[in-house]
C-alpha cells in the first residue's frame, strides 16, 4: 500500500510537470532544480515523504522553480551524484553520512524527516521484534537465538540494522544469531503474515509500523506481541511507539549540495518547515548523526561495509596509513637494534683490545721486572766473581810456585819416578789453566777483551771435547763431523773454548737418557766466508717460552740455573762478532748454531 502510494504520487507529479511543460512550450524562465533520491527495495514510513514533499514544493514554489526528480542507486551513489550534480538530495541518514564523508560534494543537511510519535528528530527510527501472542517460549531477545526471522528489507535501518544493533549491544553475535532470514513479500503486512502463519518465529518491523498497520485495520490489536517492549511515558520518553531497541536513529534527510544557490536553499528550507505532516511524519531540525555513525561502524554497513572484507588487498587499502606507520616503527626499531649491536660490538672490541693491551703491558712489566732482577743478580754475582777471582789469584800463584819447587827438587835429587813427575806436571798445567780462566773472568767482569790471535776453530772444538771428557764424563763419546781439516779464525782461544764447552755441558746435561748416556753431536760446516759450528742434542721438546728464554739475557731454562753461563756465552760470542742461535729440533732437543767469520790468509 505504501509503495503503491509513493509511485502513484511520483507518477502524477511527473505527469503534471510534463503537461505544464508541454502547455508552456513558448518559454519557461524558471530555474530547474534537480532533486536526487535513493531508490530502495522496499518502502518504510519515511519513504512516503518523497512524493508528498516534492509535490508540496512544486505547489509552494511553482512560480519560482521547476523541479526534476532523479532516482539514484545506493551501489553507485557517490559517482551518480558527481555525474548528475543535483542541487538537493532526499536520502536516508546512513547515506547522508556517506555523502558528507566524500570530498568535493559539499552536502549540508536542511531538515530530517521524523515521525510525529517522536519529539526528537535524531531519535526517530528503531525496530520492534514481534512474534505470535501464542509463543510462550519467546519472551526475551535472547530467546530469539537460532530462530527464523522475517523482514521486509535487510538494507534499511528500521527493518534490519537497528535490530542487529540491539542484539550486539547485549553481547551477542548478530552475524550468526538467527538460523534463517526470510524476505517477506508485501512489505510490513507480509512480515506480520509470516509470523502469524508460523513460517517465521519472529519478525522485524520499523518503529511505528505496527501502530500504523493497526490504525489502517490491517492487523488486529493483540494478534502479535512486541518482545521486550520498552515502556513508553510521553512525559519522560521523547518516543512513544512500540519498540524493542534502545537505540533510535534519525530518518530521511533533505540536504542541499554545494551547487545550490543560497536564495534557493533559503526558499526550500522555509517551505519544508511550513509543510504540514503527511502519513504521520514531518520535517524537523536535527544535526546529530552520531548514533547512526556509531551503528554503522559497529555493524560495518553503509560506508563501513568494506571492513567486512578481510582480504589482504582490502586490509592494505583500509589500513594503509596504520600499516605504513607500523612498518616505519618496525624499521626504526630494526635499524636501532642494528645500531645498538654495532655499538656493542665496537665497545666490546675496544674493551677486548684494552684488556689485551693491559694484559700485554702487565706481562711486559713482569718480564721487565724479571730481567731487571736477573741483571741485578748478575751484577752482584759479577762483582762477587771479580772478588773471588782476585782472591784466587794469589793462592793459584803460590800453587804454581809450589809445583815449580817440587819439579826443581825432583830434578836435583835425580828421582826416576815417572808418576811423580807426571803428577807434578799436571798440577802445574791445571793450576796455570785455572789462572788463565780467572784472568779471563776478571777481564769479562771489567769489560776488557783479551787479544784475539789467529786460531783454528776445529782444534779449539777438539780441545773443548777433551776438557769435557776429562772433567765431566771420560766415557762420553761425542762425534765431531767436519768437512775440513783446518778452520782458521781470529779469536781468543781460551774464551772461545769456554763458549763451546759451556754449550756442550748444557746439551749433555739435557740429553741424558734413562741409561745415563750422553746423546750429542757436533758438525762443522763451511759456509763460504763463514764457519758454522752446530751442537745438537736429543732431549725433551722445549716450548716456545723456553726457546725464547734461551735467547733472553741472563735467563736459564734450568730451575736451578742462574743464567750466567748463557750470559757469558753471549758476551764471548759478541766479542768474536759471532752469531749464536738456538733452534728446536723436530724429534726433540735443541741445536745451538755458532756462525763465525773465517780468517782470510794472504797467499
Amino acid at each position: 500500500m505504501f509503495r503503491g502510494q509513493l509511485f502513484l504520487t511520483i507518477f502524477v507529479f511527473g505527469l503534471s510537470v510534463f503537461c505544464q511543460g508541454t502547455c508552456a512550450l513558448e518559454k519557461d524562465d524558471r530555474p530547474s532544480l534537480t532533486i536526487g533520491y535513493v531508490r530502495q527495495t522496499t518502502t518504510n514510513i519515511d519513504d512516503d515523504a518523497i512524493g508528498p514533499t516534492v509535490e508540496y514544493l512544486q505547489e509552494k514554489l511553482n512560480d519560482k522553480y521547476s523541479f526534476r526528480l532523479v532516482a539514484l542507486t545506493s551501489s553507485n551513489l557517490i559517482s551518480e551524484i558527481k555525474s548528475i550534480k543535483p542541487e538537493f538530495l532526499i536520502v536516508p541518514s546512513e547515506y547522508f553520512i556517506q555523502i558528507t564523508a566524500s570530498e568535493g560534494l559539499g552536502a549540508h543537511d536542511i531538515a530530517v524527516r521524523k515521525t510525529i510519535f517522536s519529539s526528537d528528530a535524531s531519535r526517530s527510527i528503531g525496530s520492534a521484534f514481534i512474534t505470535s501472542k501464542n509463543r510462550g517460549d519467546i519472551k526475551t531477545i535472547e530467546d530469539l537465538k537460532g530462530k527464523t526471522v522475517s523482514t521486509a528489507d535487510t538494507d534499511t535501518v528500521g527493518d534490519w540494522w537497528a535490530a542487529l544493533g540491539e542484539i550486539k549491544r547485549r553481547g551477542l553475535d548478530p552475524e550468526n544469531f538467527f538460523s534463517e532470514v526470510r524476505l517477506a513479500p508485501f512489505f510490513f503486512a507480509g512480515v506480520v503474515a509470516e509470523v502469524l502463519s508460523g513460517k517465521s518465529d519472529v519478525g522485524i518491523l520499523p518503529t511505528c509500523a505496527l501502530e500504523q498497520l493497526q490504525a489502517e485495520g490491517l492487523l488486529s490489536p493483540g494478534a502479535v506481541k512486541v518482545i521486550e517492549a520498552i515502556p513508553n511515558n510521553r512525559e519522560q520518553e521523547p518516543f512513544y511507539c512500540a519498540r524493542s531497541t534502545v537505540g533510535l536513529y534519525p530518518g530521511t534527510v533533505m540536504a542541499s549540495m554545494q551547487n545550490a544557490p543560497d536564495k534557493v536553499v533559503k526558499d526550500i528550507t522555509v517551505a519544508l518547515f511550513t509543510m504540514p505532516d503527511t502519513n504521520k511524519s514531518e520535517w524537523a531540525v536535527s544535526n546529530d548523526f552520531s548514533e547512526m555513525l556509531a551503528l554503522m561502524k559497529d555493524l560495518k554497513f553503509g560506508m563501513f561495509e568494506n571492513l567486512r572484507d578481510y582480504s589482504v588487498k582490502n586490509l592494505l587499502k583500509t589500513y594503509s596509513t596504520e600499516i605504513f606507520i607500523v612498518l616505519l616503527v618496525l624499521l626504526f626499531l630494526f635499524l636501532n637494534e642494528l645500531r645498538i649491536h654495532r655499538l656493542v660490538d665496537k665497545r666490546t672490541a675496544q674493551l677486548s683490545s684494552a684488556l689485551k693491551a693491559k694484559e700485554a703491558a702487565e706481562q711486559e712489566a713482569i718480564e721487565g721486572r724479571k730481567r731487571l732482577s736477573h741483571i741485578e743478580r748478575s751484577g752482584v754475582i759479577s762483582q762477587m766473581s771479580n772478588i773471588i777471582a782476585h782472591e784466587l789469584k794469589q793462592p793459584l800463584g803460590a800453587l804454581i810456585n809450589y809445583a815449580a819447587v817440587l819439579k826443581l827438587k825432583a830434578k836435583q835429587q835425580g828421582s826416576g819416578d815417572d808418576i811423580t813427575a807426571k803428577v807434578i806436571s799436571n798440577i802445574d798445567s791445571e793450576a796455570r789453566r785455572i789462572s788463565s780462566i780467572v784472568d779471563s773472568v776478571r777481564k769479562f767482569a771489567k769489560k776488557e777483551q783479551a787479544p784475539q790471535v789467529p786460531s783454528d776453530l776445529l782444534k779449539i772444538t777438539e780441545k773443548a771435547l777433551r776438557t769435557f771428557a776429562q772433567q765431566e764424563d771420560p766415557e762420553a763419546s761425542i762425534p765431531l763431523k767436519s768437512s775440513v781439516q783446518e778452520a782458521p779464525i781470529l779469536a781468543d782461544p781460551l774464551s772461545l773454548e769456554l763458549l763451546i764447552l759451556n754449550i756442550i755441558r748444557n746439551g749433555a746435561s739435557a740429553s741424558l737418557s734413562d741409561t745415563g748416556k750422553v746423546s750429542i753431536k757436533i758438525d762443522l760446516e763451511d759456509l763460504g766466508n763463514k764457519w758454522l759450528l752446530k751442537i745438537s742434542n736429543k732431549g725433551k721438546s722445549l716450548s716456545d717460552t723456553q726457546i725464547s728464554r734461551l735467547s733472553s739475557l741472563s735467563e736459564s731454562v734450568k730451575p736451578e740455573g742462574l743464567g750466567l753461563g748463557l750470559a757469558i756465552v753471549r758476551e764471548i760470542a759478541d766479542n768474536h762478532s759471532a752469531a749464536l742461535n738456538f733452534e728446536r729440533r723436530p724429534g726433540g732437543g735443541v741445536t745451538a748454531s755458532i756462525s763465525i767469520e773465517k780468517l782470510q790468509r794472504k797467499n
